[in-house]
Parts: C-alpha cells; structure tokens; sequence
C-alpha cells in the first residue's frame, strides 16, 4: 500500500499527458462504530486522469473534531469513472492507501495527547456536474477503514477546475535546469495538540532545479518558542512541480528533517535534543518575473515523539 500510495502521488504531482483537475470540498463526518460521535470534514484534490475512463488522485482529506481525535491524512486513490462530457453528468468510484495523522489522548484528559499515525484505505463515489466554463460541481462520499476501530464516513460538496494539458513554454517559463532559488519566509507555527499551541515561524530555504517537474531543497527552519518547547532545524526535500499557468507552480515536497528540540524550556536542567524527523510539504509559487517568486508553503512535521506541528510559511526569493 505505501509503495503505491508513492507512485500515485508521483505520477499526479509530475504530470502526464491529459487533463487535470483541482478541487476543494466540505461537507459533514461522522465515525462509524458510534454514530453520535460527528464533525466536519474537508477534501482538497488534485486529479490526473490517464485514459477517458481511468484517473489517478492525490488527495488531503481533514476529518474534522471528533471527540478525543483530530485526525487528517494523504491519500491516493484510483479512479474507475464514465467518460467526462464537455458539459454534463459523470460518475466515478475509487480506491487506495491512506496515511493518516491522529492526534488523540491515552487517558481522556485533553492535556495528555499524543500524535498516532499509521496506514488505512480510502474509498469514495461521486457524481460530478461538468459545467461549459471546465468548472465543475461535485459531490463525494468517502470512506476511511483500518483505522484502529475509528473508520469514518464523510459526505461533501464543492467545487472544482479541469486545469488541461500545460505547454512546454510554459513549463520552462517556470524553471530549468540548473536554476537555483534562494527564498526568505515567515509564518506560523502550530503544535497538533488539543489545544493547538502557536508561534512565529521563520525559514531560510534553498532551491535547485533538476528538471521542470523536479526541485531539490535545503531550508533552515525556526519554528519558534511554542508553551515550553522550542525547536529549530534543517531539512532536505525532493519536490515535485506541477506548473498549471505561465507563471504559477504546484509543488509537493517529501524529506527528512534534523531539528534541535528542547522540549521543557522553564527547566533549567532542560538539555536540547537531537532528532530525526520527517516533512511533507505542499505549495505554491508564483513567478513574479525572470528573477522574483513569491512562495506560500505548508508543512507537516512527522515526529515519533509526539510533537508533530504544522509550519505555514509565506515569502519571497530571488532566481539566480
């Protein structure tokens, strides 16, 4: 399941050769074992679809505040769907892996969280209204399942966009090879906890081009002073660009990231700590001109200790 989870994802954020759509929908949640137990629930997706009747999908899916769990995950799925009219019905059905990110509690109390993560399946139907604009109308059912006895069912609607196939000038308008950008960014940091904790974040990040769809990065990254904790490090991610305009770019980004954590900053017996943590990232930049770009980037730590975060960081950084 991860191994495919990785070539989806690869595929949709590179690009083949058809059209691709993005969306975004919300709708309503609930867990399946207790019925009483609901929320929210939010999809944004990136779709790649390869034959008339088959179409592959990178999806962020949040499921909202149930009780005791805030949980959100990626997933990829396989589409089986009708053939996409220019304006009109068409239906689908998909399936996949699903990493997800629980933060939960061991005893009930909200001050006693810890943040799970582990693999389930996500599978979903929809039926999507085509408008003449290459807007379009949809609805979505979805379906989390081996998830430690917490498998949801989510309803949504919303809207989404046919991207169509972008030309090569436009690709090579956005980045070459051997292309280097250095950015400067701020931001916001934010613990997953119950209580969401919050700080100024800062980044100094680094970028190389390997080809138009490829990017290789180092980012030095303060997340700053949260409650008791403080934590700064660097990290090293491979990027996948997708551009969908002259002059803006989709990325998705996946590293390790080496941070320098203190986690009791009010003990001054406190020692900082060496760690080894993963980073998914998703983004955006936009080519102001042939030397300026401006970035708005979301990352997920991944920690093993209990300490994931999210990092918006918003910026700008000169091609050189």
């Amino acid at each position: 399941m991860r191994s495919l989870l990785a070539v989806l994802l690869l595929s949709s954020a590179a690009g083949l050769a058809c059209a691709q759509d993005a969306s975004l929908l919300a709708g309503a949640m609930r867990v399946d074992k207790d019925h009483g137990d609901a929320s929210f629930a939010v999809n944004v997706g990136y779709t790649q679809r390869v034959t008339p009747w088959l179409a592959l999908s990178a999806d962020y899916l949040n499921e909202g505040h149930p009780r005791l769990h805030h949980r959100d995950g990626l997933g990829a799925q396989v589409w089986l769907h009708t053939r996409v009219p220019e304006r009109g019905w068409s239906f689908g059905a998909g399936v996949g892996p699903y990493y997800y990110f629980d933060t939960t509690t061991g005893n009930g109390s909200l001050s006693d969280y810890r943040n799970e993560h582990g693999w389930g399946e996500l599978a979903s139907v929809n039926a999507i209204y085509h408008l003449h604009s290459r807007a379009y109308v949809e609805a979505r059912l979805s379906h989390t399942s081996g998830l430690r006895d917490r498998d949801t069912t989510a309803l949504m609607v919303g809207m989404g966009y046919e991207l169509g196939t972008v030309p090569n000038w436009e690709r090579r308008e956005n980045a070459n090879r051997g292309d280097r950008t250095l950015l400067v960014l701020a931001g916001r940091s934010i613990v997953n906890s119950f209580k969401s904790e919050k700080a100024t974040a800062y980044g100094l990040e680094y970028r190389d081009t390997i080809n138009p769809n490829t990017e290789w990065s180092v980012i030095l990254m303060d997340e700053g002073k949260v409650g008791v904790a403080e934590r700064i490090g660097i990290s090293s991610q491979i990027w996948l660009l997708r551009p969908f305009t002259d002059r803006t770019v989709l990325e998705l980004g996946f590293g390790a990231y080496g941070v320098r954590d203190q986690i009791d900053r009010m003990d001054a017996d406190a020692e900082r700590v060496t760690r080894l943590a993963g980073l998914a990232s998703i983004g955006m930049r936009y080519r102001i001109n042939d030397t300026w770009r401006a970035q708005l980037t979301w990352n997920r730590v991944i920690t093993d200790y209990h300490r994931d975060s999210d990092v918006f960081l918003l910026g700008a950084g000169v091609v050189f």
